[in-house]
């Protein structure tokens, strides 16, 4: 049987550890090691860890480094040879990484496994799980991700279940990003992998409503308007890399065009390297994103007209 060792990076997470540690105890597949990296938790997050005494338990101090250098350091410690990343309030369905390991027999270790996902907040009941158009199989990985760039579908951490070799052909986790981090590392391990496989009997459970989330956080500052802004780019520079800028042009156009409309009314200076990023990709013109409202508007007066407008009106 193939060790998988599921990482999670915990800060501040006591609320919801216990449902997240039981989701992997209950896995119907066994061999598995969990790998805990508490980043300075003061609730007894650490504490709470330290006393469970299991014998498939790593966990260890990483003092306030973020998130990413969280699963770094999980990653270095684990021995598995797949990798599940977990965060500390999310949940996996029974089966979840069994049936994507007999899918992993067939497909063998270049292939990444996805799933579906889906909201809850506080109990996981009569929950309405919608699949998205990206949730199926891809012969090309990277169309995974213009897909999505384009408005298909959303991936998340963890409907994920990796062979460690991808991860490390892909690289580390980029630890200076403040938001979209999972967006950027999964975009290189994708430029990677040989195919994706979907399991339709796996799923995620991701909670709403905790506060310390990053990826539920205000998004509007300056700081993580510049992360997002460089997790873009980032995009960018391996499309490069893998020789797929022609493929993914489409996608990295929409996600620029889609920064310019979010930040345009407060980061002016952060929008005008948008739109210079935009550009380079080889288009002479920007087409409409947004609402309704604003891309009908903008058919008729243009986008730059649109956008002022936007900014006058607040609409």
């Amino acid at each position: 049987m193939s060790l998988v060792s599921v990482i999670i990076p915990c800060y501040n997470a006591m609320p919801y550890l216990k449902d997240t540690l039981n989701s992997i105890l209950e896995q119907s597949y066994k061999a598995i090691e969990i790998i805990v990296i508490d980043d300075g938790s003061s609730d007894g997050s650490f504490e709470y860890i330290e006393s469970l005494n299991m014998p498939n338990l790593i966990y260890a101090k990483n003092i306030r480094k973020g998130a990413c250098s969280a699963r770094n350091y999980g990653f270095e410690l684990s021995t598995g040879k797949y990798i599940q990343y977990l965060d500390a309030d999310d949940v996996l369905s029974p089966t979840k990484i069994e049936t994507q390991l007999k899918l992993a027999e067939v497909y063998g270790t270049e292939t990444v496994y996805s799933c579906s996902w889906v909201h809850f907040e506080n109990e996981i009941i009569d929950l309405e799980i919608i699949r998205q158009a990206i949730d199926k199989d891809y012969k090309k990985p990277y169309q995974w991700l213009n897909d999505s760039w384009l408005g298909k579908g959303m991936g998340q951490t963890s409907i994920w279940l990796t062979h460690r070799s991808i991860i490390e052909k892909s690289g580390k986790w980029d630890e200076s990003l403040k938001i979209n981090q999972d967006g950027e590392f999964f975009s290189r391990v994708l430029l990677v992998a040989k195919q994706i496989k979907f399991s339709d009997k796996a799923l995620v459970y991701y909670r709403k409503g905790n506060c310390s989330s990053i990826s539920q956080s205000n998004k509007f500052t300056e700081q993580k308007a510049t992360s997002l802004l460089k997790s873009y780019s980032l995009y960018k520079s391996s499309a490069i890399i893998h020789n797929k800028l022609e493929e993914l042009k489409e996608g990295l156009g929409q996600i620029f065009l889609e920064f310019i409309y979010q930040y345009h009314s407060y980061f002016p200076e952060l929008v005008e390297k948008a739109k210079q990023e935009f550009f380079a990709l080889g288009y002479n013109k920007m087409w409409p994103v947004g609402g309704n409202k604003f891309k009908k508007l903008a058919s008729i007066i243009g986008f730059k007209n649109t956008l002022k407008a936007k900014k006058i009106f607040r609409f």
